[in-house]
Parts: C-alpha cells; structure tokens; sequence
C-alpha cells in the first residue's frame, strides 16, 4: 500500500495457550516483512462467531484507515465454506464465510466484498486444520503489498454472505427484550441493547432483569454503585452493559451468552 505503514488487527479464538497466534503472525511476516501486527484480542470465546461479528463491528474503526481485520473465528475450518476479503469504511476484512463479518453488511460499511479463489495466494503446503495460517495469512499479506482485492478471486454481492444470527431486540408495551451478547473478563454483561441504534433511551430505564435477578441501579461510571453491587450502565462501545463495582456480575447471577434480559421502561411524562 504503498510507502504508508501496514497494520493489520488479529481477532482470533486462538488463545494464548498455544503457538496459533505466532504462527499466524509469523505466516504474515513472511509474505510482508515490513506490516505490524497488533492483536485486537485472542480471546473470542472458542467458536463463537456472534462475539466476533459483534467485536468487530464495535471495534474495527479505532485503528488507522487502511488497517487490514485478519479474523480468524473458524469453526468451519477445513470445510468447503469460502475465504472473504472485504473492504469498506476505509478498511479491509479477512473472515470466513460464516458470519464474521455480517454485521458489516447489516450495517452497509462494506462497500466490496470478494470470494478468496486463486491459489497461488495460499501458502505452498496449506493445514486442514489452520486455514488462518495457511490461507488468510497470506491473504493479507499479499492485500498488504498491494491493497487490490480483486486479485484474489470474484467480486460477490454482499446479501450473499452468511449472515450470523444475532438475536433481535423486541419491544412488547414498556419491556425491551434482549439478550446477553458476551461477557468479558471482568465479567461484565454486554446485553444486546445498542444505545446509538435508538434501540434504548437511557433516560427511560426503570429496571433489567437477567433471571430471577433485578437491577434498579443506572449509572454513568461503576464506582457510583457500592462495592459488589449490581447495576446497569452503557459501555464503552454504546452497549447496555449489567456490570457489578469490582466484582462479576456474571459469576453474581449465574448467567450465559444468549441468556434472556428485560429491560423494564419508564414512561415519559408528558405535560
């Protein structure tokens, strides 16, 4: 991409456990010495494309334009299911054909979209089981050097992609119904409420309910809530988050992604 810096971002499931994420960054390294790496995260719970399509969404955007998304979320790996390159907002995609990137579309940042084809791209002697490695590090290597996407295959239409099946938020009378999205290590619980969506007034939340809990506490930050207390505040990234002060929420209420949550509305008083 000419004489600019390279950043590409991993997302991966990977780890840290094992040699995956060096052996992924150092496929990349091979075909472009000169791109620097950074880690997005490793520790997209194992399998979950939903959490990877919703990182991503979330996420992409805080790195330079022209940062290439190396997404390695790949329960399908060795399967007939395609290789993606992608481009948009200023950015390029390396995912799956498995969801990974289907909130992108939902969204419309992604404004070109190619199916991976030509072999000559892989790397000579390609794993069954490590597609990341073998087949989309060079990928991005090669997008790296030269910024084209249509050197790796044809362009497809972005309706079809696979598209992950994140569960809609419904509103019934003065309840939102949702869902836990993903937990992070603090044990946080991103809900699948976007505040910037227009999904959620924050100044109409009465209470949420994850289980037999109840939450009645909406703040700004955490520490205007006790120690260990339950409460509800919007995170980082424009999520309705149930978080407890310096303590797990989750391991509190005992809850799942993909867990329900209510969130119970005030009416808004009229004059």
């Amino acid at each position: 991409m000419g004489n600019q810096p390279t950043f590409i971002a991993l997302t991966t499931d990977f780890g840290l456990q094992a040699a995956y994420v060096g052996q992924l960054k150092g496929a990349v390294l091979s075909g472009c010495p000169t791109a620097t790496i950074v880690d997005l995260t490793n520790a997209i719970p194992p399998w979950n494309v939903v959490a990877a399509a919703a990182t991503i969404r979330t996420s992409y955007h805080f790195f330079p334009s022209g940062t290439i998304h190396l997404i390695v979320v790949d329960p399908g790996v060795g399967s007939e299911r395609a290789i993606l390159v992608a481009a948009g907002g200023g950015y390029f995609f390396i995912a799956p054909d498995n969801g990974c990137l289907s909130l992108l579309v939902a969204d419309q940042i992604l404004t070109s979209i190619h199916r991976v084809e030509h072999p000559a791209r892989f790397a000579p002697a390609i794993s069954a089981t490590f597609h990341g490695r073998d087949l989309m590090a060079p990928v991005a290597a090669a997008l790296a050097r030269t910024g084209d996407l249509g050197q790796f295959g044809p362009a497809i239409a972005p309706e079809s992609i696979r598209m992950t099946p994140v569960p809609a938020v419904v509103r019934i009378d003065d309840c939102l119904h949702a869902h836990v999205l993903r937990i992070d290590h603090f044990g946080n619980i991103q809900t699948t409420i976007r505040v910037d969506s227009g999904q959620f007034d924050p100044t109409l939340f009465g209470f949420a309910e994850i289980d037999s809990w109840r939450i009645n506490r909406f703040v700004q930050t955490y520490h205007k809530a006790p120690v260990g207390e339950l409460l509800a505040l919007v995170d980082s990234v424009g999520y309705l988050e149930i978080a407890a002060n310096q303590a797990s929420a989750a391991a509190l209420i005992g809850c799942q992604p993909g867990d329900p949550v209510t969130v119970h509305l005030v009416r808004r008083k009229t004059a």
